[in-house]
């Protein structure tokens, strides 16, 4: 029983750094493009501080991942027949898609538009609808968690 609380609370602890950091990311953007929008010139440190806070998210689903592991061994995978767990694997699966494959490359395009000085309107608020989904996911995450229907 013991090492079922310590994995949970090793589980908590990852989903609070990587939700954390995306609410990070979220406001360090929103900085970023209301720089933007005033016509001053955007400062990049910002983009370079959400490139750190990468590996404190990379740290957090490492915690996920290795604890919600235990978790199932421990408890013999008692959760995964449930409608509930098997929905919260696909919606993790999808925030972690989500941030590989539309994340990272909205980032780098905003990147490659401020250099060349093109137009970077669109990339922003393309930007903040990934970060809408992001903070979406996790919220209806956290929702199926707590609630855990049948």
């Amino acid at each position: 029983m013991i090492l079922l609380n310590i994995c949970l609370i090793v589980h908590l602890s990852g989903l609070a750094l990587m939700f954390g950091t995306t609410v990070t990311e979220t406001v360090t953007f929103n900085i970023f493009s209301k720089t933007f929008k005033k016509g001053a010139v955007p400062s990049l440190n910002l983009l370079a501080l959400m490139d750190k806070l990468s590996a404190v998210l990379g740290i957090g689903a490492a915690f996920l991942i290795l604890s919600g592991t235990g978790m199932m061994i421990i408890t013999h995978g008692a959760f995964a027949h449930q409608i509930w767990f098997k929905i919260k694997l696909g919606l993790i699966l999808t925030l972690i898609l989500n941030g590989f494959l539309v994340g990272a490359r909205l980032k780098s395009k905003l990147e490659k538009q401020i250099k060349e000085g093109d137009q970077v309107t669109d990339t922003i608020g393309r930007t903040k609808l990934f970060f809408l989904a992001q903070m979406t996911l996790f919220f209806t995450i956290i929702l199926l968690s707590i609630f855990k229907f049948s």
